[in-house]
């Protein structure tokens, strides 16, 4: 019994021998724990010296202090501005989905009370105060959730840093 067990381990330590760990792109402000991650494969839109207009391209590969991509190649300090929706972030799930979910519950509450309201208890069309501003409170937040959340980094400006962390 114990050898295969220790067969096992041996055929599968030979088997992921091969895999390694991914490079990534890092995005941080300096003396925070925010971070935005770029990996093989994301979406990157990014503004360089030079140009006025943002560049949308796919990354596929990290190469020392250069980003390559499908149509572009590019130094990490060529870039000036990165639009960091598209990032993997540490931001807390919840915030993430709260952004998502508080406007559709808001607009499905109020929907729901007048559906009850008009339909079911046959009344004139009317809004009533308590579920209006509650549902008014829920899509406020969400969209206010969605506004307040940091959408470009501007990397011309001291506080923040970009490089490739390689492993």
């Amino acid at each position: 019994m114990k050898v295969r067990y220790t067969l096992s381990f041996l055929l599968l330590l030979f088997l992921f021998q091969g895999l390694s760990a991914q490079d990534y792109l890092l995005i941080r402000k300096k003396g925070s724990m925010r971070r935005y991650e770029y990996r093989v494969g994301d979406t990157f839109v990014y503004k360089q010296k030079g140009m006025k207009e943002f560049f949308k391209d796919r990354i596929t590969q990290f190469v020392d202090s250069t980003i390559v991509m499908e149509n572009n190649i590019v130094l990490i300090d060529q870039i000036i501005e990165v639009d960091v929706q598209n990032a993997f972030t540490n931001r807390p799930q919840l915030l993430l989905a709260a952004e998502r979910t508080l406007p559709t519950i808001g607009y499905g509450l109020l929907a729901i009370d007048l559906f009850n309201n008009t339909v079911v208890d046959g009344n004139e069309f009317s809004l009533d105060k308590g579920t209006t501003i509650t549902s008014g409170a829920l899509v406020a937040s969400g969209y206010a959730l969605k506004v307040f959340r940091r959408k470009r980094i501007d990397l011309t400006k001291e506080k923040f840093e970009a490089y490739i962390v390689i492993r």
